[in-house]
């Protein structure tokens, strides 16, 4: 497939998804009779803003990866786009499970469906990252130790997602900490998300 028209329908899915999140601010659907009324309804959607900041930073950190990992592949195959749409099949979800959260924040099971969705797009990205490393789709020029260093900073976030969807059965408090763990972790520039200068070094 044509590398650009690859990422530019990648590039579609993610804008669509993080647009989808702003879906998520719904008031009560009686209706409001004052201004007071109206200020204490848009106040009780505060867990839904954070829920959104923490979702709207996933996926422009997920799209930022997808990007900063893909100028380094030179082509893409059938089984790139196979782990890719599943990726994009995940991210999608994300809206709902966002809404979910931000609707019943103390919820094992909205913490648990917010880690399990989180979790399967870290389990596509670090399965298609595998398929490139082993097809030695990367461009000549990427080292060995850019790759190493992206391969161990995925896999580190996907044990993180985990995790915190194992412990949102029964501290879904914490788990929401953690999600904001790995948000704060891939803001730290790493292997191919790193503006580093590639020194030429064939595989």
């Amino acid at each position: 497939m044509n590398k650009a028209r690859f990422e530019s329908f990648s590039d579609g899915v993610f804008a669509f998804a993080i647009t989808l999140l702003a879906l998520g601010f719904v008031l009560p659907e009686t209706r409001i009779a004052s201004n007071g009324d109206l200020r204490h309804a848009l106040l009780a959607l505060w867990p839904n803003l954070i829920a959104y900041v923490l979702s709207f930073s996933v996926i422009g950190i997920m799209w930022q990866n997808h990007h900063a990992l893909f100028r380094f592949v030179r082509a893409v195959d059938r089984r790139t786009v196979f782990w890719n749409l599943l990726l994009l099949a995940s991210t999608v979800l994300i809206p709902f499970a966002t809404t979910t959260l931000g609707s019943y924040p103390t919820f094992a099971a909205a913490a648990f469906l917010y880690g399990a969705v989180l979790s399967a797009c870290a389990t596509f990205y670090n399965l298609m990252l595998l398929h490139l490393v082993r097809s030695r789709s990367f461009e000549p020029e990427v080292t060995q130790s850019t790759v190493d260093e992206t391969v161990r900073g995925y896999r580190v976030g996907w044990v993180i997602y985990v995790c915190a969807m194992l412990i949102a059965l029964l501290l879904p408090l914490v788990s929401f900490g953690l999600y904001l763990v790995v948000v704060l972790y891939f803001l730290v520039p790493r292997g191919a998300d790193a503006d580093v200068s590639l020194t030429a070094r064939r595989w």
